[in-house]
């Protein structure tokens, strides 16, 4: 008996042991993660008080709005205008839309009444207090047709329900006698409603669309998609079937010609209240303006991009994952016009490209419910930009808004084929939206072009930024194939000559560039050089033999999948500790001091002071132990930490690009807006400026200081999870967008993180990522975005993404990080 106490005894001490270091270890990881763990629980950690003797009012941002509930309700409304005018319209026959007034419709499809809000991951937001679909029909005057609601809804159907890796469409066979005997009584419309979600983390399947179709990937219809629409057609007729893009990704629309469908529109995804604008876009209460931001085309696996795309491993280390942008600058709409100039002019080894053969809806793309004429179009240079403007006059019966599109086209010189300098055949360099037209109005647009959209970057000659001697084109145009049409037309050719179309040449003007110019753009305006800074991140720094996509050859260069050998050079460079070797030139900086001349300064002294004032920065950073160093650096997930020593109170920070999430830390969520492809396609910048004040309101009403947005990355391929998040494929327009957004957030004083910096533009795998390519790709298609905000949103955030830049860690890579993000653009 005495044995089996001490037995118990010892097990007993033993477990309260355990509970008691695991009692400490504990307390030590919720010390250290208070921050966090304050947010999940909405817990105030911190009290500003204001201590003003005069009894003045000294708080610096202020809410514009009387109480959250009236912001919310313009929230509602702003959203359904961005939703209009986000929405592209990209099929119209025979005029199917706008629908009557009190139409009787049948909504068809699982997405009908699983409609998508957002994507998931830190996009994700909360739907609480969002509408149906049919809710939102019923609202806007229309009779739904319940029999086949309710089949979807709670029916036969509801177990096919998709997701992020799943099409989920119900067979036609489940529709019974009821469902197909209702539909001649909502016979006005029938929608079919196609959805596509996307998620952080993962990529979509460019194998599988979760359906057991054999050979069919995600972004293309499924079987039982294309059984509902042909049932729609021969149940409603062709003129009254209308299909509903409610899509995050880039799809292969082909089938929406070959099953004669006539009427159909992209509305994205539209965050909390976004949706109840779609049945007003539809019976034209309101109408859609938006643009496509991406190219539509026919097959979304043949292009350059996609062949080298997904989990690529070393050939001799399965472990780590590798990405080569084999495809250069030739990334979405850079390459389709291009390679079709080439084929036109008979240049460049063009092959049997056929570009009505691969493209459906070029980039820019987008119907009206009007027409639009172009009237009086002029260039003027002046010393530091080009003045263009041109009259749109609403030709059409009905009110609307029009994307005024400038591209540029640069010369293609035998400098540059010498020196391996890649030039799309057209690039977007402006861009305006007109206010709304009545029926025979006008307006006159005047856009502004920087000559600095005429350099490109020489990364083996001069190894800058250039510009090329020779005659620049800009032209308008509805998309990005119009505008090369155009340019076209203005060289003498026509359909005669292999174009698919005749352009128009008084929609262009031309300047010429007497001689190239190699110093214009190759320093800062601090006089800084600007020169190669990622010549790290190209495969060939380690001796690989790589073949980039050139205008010069395309049959020759056209991207293959690339095997990559793990050398010991790039192991050596990839470790972690090679970043952080000791400099025998570095200064140990002070802490723990007062400064004789300043005194003890604390954060609120500098409120007022410019960041270039450096010395009264540098005696508060003084200030600082080397504990509260650390602290401030190394816990600073979601927030950041209060530091005594200067009285700098801890912050929140959230994540959404959709608005202020709690999806991920839990705490206060906001307002969900629509997906960042929707807003590109807006293409009205005051309308994305207003957008990002709303979200700094919300920031002061919910506490939170600092915004994991807008994301910058580029949707190199349709098949990215994170797509909707981003912008576009085109990096002019994601920076144009990003800035607005900045300057709207901060101007309430809510900091914008800018994410993911840099070349995140795929999920699977991209911790650790190796991403390869050349410095002018690097730098003309994604980097843009991000200079774009900062240089002209102001952007006093920035987020590093998890891969790598070559070998190494973004984060770490000191060309990226200073030499291009803080001394080229001036970040702070």
């Amino acid at each position: 008996m005495t044995t089996k106490r001490k037995i118990v005894s010892g097990v007993l001490y033993a477990a309260i042991a355990l509970i008691v270091a695991a009692l400490i270890v504990g307390t030590a990881i919720a010390t250290s993660y208070a921050s966090i763990i304050s947010i999940y629980l909405n817990q105030q950690t911190s009290k500003i008080v204001t201590l003003d003797e005069d009894g003045q009012d000294t708080a610096y941002f202020k809410s514009a709005f009387d109480s959250k509930k009236d912001l919310l309700a313009v929230q509602t409304e702003f959203a359904q205008t961005l939703q209009a005018e986000g929405s592209v319209l990209l099929k119209n026959t025979d005029n199917v839309l706008p629908l009557k007034a009190n139409a009787k419709v049948t909504l068809l499809g699982q997405r009908s009444v699983d409609f998508l809000s957002s994507g998931g991951g830190s996009g994700a937001i909360d739907t609480k207090g969002m509408p149906t679909l049919k809710e939102a029909f019923t609202q806007a005057g229309y009779t739904v047709n319940a029999a086949v609601w309710d089949f979807y809804n709670t029916g036969a159907a509801k177990s096919y329900r998709g997701s992020a890796s799943k099409v989920g469409e119900a067979p036609v066979s489940l529709f019974g006698d009821t469902e197909k005997d209702s539909f001649a009584s909502f016979n006005d419309a029938a929608i079919v409603v196609i959805g596509r979600a996307g998620t952080e983390s993962s990529d979509l399947s460019r194998t599988s669309n979760g359906d057991g179709d054999a050979g069919k990937h995600i972004l293309e219809f499924s079987v039982n998609e294309i059984e509902l629409i042909t049932l729609a057609v021969a149940q409603f007729g062709a003129g009254k079937v209308v299909v509903l893009l409610n899509t995050m990704n880039v799809m292969e629309l082909g089938p929406i010609d070959d099953l004669g469908v006539k009427a159909c529109i992209w509305v994205g995804a539209g965050g909390q209240k976004g949706i109840i604008a779609v049945p007003k876009i539809l019976n034209g209460t309101m109408y859609p303006s938006g643009r496509l931001v991406d190219t539509y085309a026919y097959d979304a696996l043949d292009t350059p991009a996609m062949q080298n795309f997904g989990t690529v491993r070393f050939t001799n280390d399965n472990s780590s994952s590798v990405m080569f942008y084999a495809e250069g600058i030739y990334v979405g709409y850079k390459y389709y016009e291009t390679r079709y100039e080439d084929k036109v002019l008979g240049a460049g080894s063009a092959g049997d490209f056929n570009y009505a053969d691969e493209v459906q809806y070029p980039f820019g793309y987008g119907l009206s419910y009007t027409k639009f004429d172009y009237s009086g179009y002029s260039l003027s240079a002046r010393s530091t930009d080009f003045e263009i403007s041109v009259t749109v006059k609403n030709s059409g019966s009905a009110k609307g808004k029009e994307v005024v599109a400038i591209y540029m086209q640069s010369p293609y010189t035998a400098y540059d084929k010498t020196n391996g300098i890649e030039k799309a055949a057209v690039q977007l360099v402006g861009f305006a939206k007109t206010k709304e037209l009545a029926a025979g109005a006008s307006e006159t647009v005047k856009i502004t072009v920087p000559k600095e959209s005429m350099r490109a970057y020489d990364a083996n000659g001069y190894k800058t930024y250039i510009v090329d001697e020779g005659t620049y084109y800009f032209a308008a145009g509805g998309n990005a194939h119009d505008a090369l049409n155009n340019i076209l037309a203005a060289k003498g050719k026509n359909t005669a000559e292999g174009t698919d179309y005749d352009g128009n040449a008084a929609l262009v003007k031309t300047f010429n560039q007497s001689a190239l110019d190699h110093t214009t753009y190759a320093e800062t305006e601090d006089g800084a050089a600007i020169t190669n800074q990622l010549e790290n991140a190209d495969l060939k720094y380690y001796g690989a033999t790589v073949t980039y996509l050139t205008r010069n050859d395309w049959t020759g260069t056209y991207p293959t999948a690339v095997s990559v050998e793990r050398t010991d050079q790039m192991a050596t460079d990839s470790d972690i500790t090679t970043y952080f070797k000791d400099d025998p030139d570095a200064v140990m900086p002070l802490t723990s001091t007062d400064s004789e001349e300043y005194g003890k300064l604390t954060l609120a002294s500098l409120i007022d002071a410019e960041f270039e004032e450096n010395q009264y920065w540098d005696a508060l950073l003084d200030r600082m132990t080397a504990e509260e160093l650390y602290t401030l650096v190394r816990m600073g997930g979601y927030s950041t930490a209060a530091i005594e020593s200067i009285a700098k109170p801890s912050t929140i920070d959230k994540d959404g690009p959709a608005g202020i999430s709690s999806t991920l830390v839990g705490g206060v969520g906001c307002f969900g807006y629509p997906i960042a492809t929707v807003i590109a396609c807006t293409y009205n910048l005051d309308l994305v400026e207003t957008m990002g004040e709303y979200v700094g309101e919300d920031g002061i009403y919910s506490a939170t200081h600092g915004w994991y947005s807008p994301a910058m990355n580029i949707h190199r391929s349709p098949f990215s999870g994170r797509n909707f998040e981003y912008y576009s494929e085109d990096g002019f327009v994601s920076g144009k967008v990003g800035a607005a957004t900045v300057k709207g957030v901060q101007r309430k004083g809510e900091y914008a993180y800018i994410k993911h910096f840099a070349f995140n533009e795929q999920e699977t795998g991209r911790s650790g990522l190796y991403t390869f390519g050349g410095e002018q790709a690097l730098r003309e298609i994604y980097l843009t975005p991000f200079e774009l905000s900062v240089r002209e949103g102001g952007a006093l955030a920035m987020m590093a993404s998890m891969n790598r830049a070559g070998c190494y860690w973004t984060g770490a890579h000191k060309g990226l990080m200073t030499e291009i993000l803080r001394n080229e653009w001036g970040f702070k």
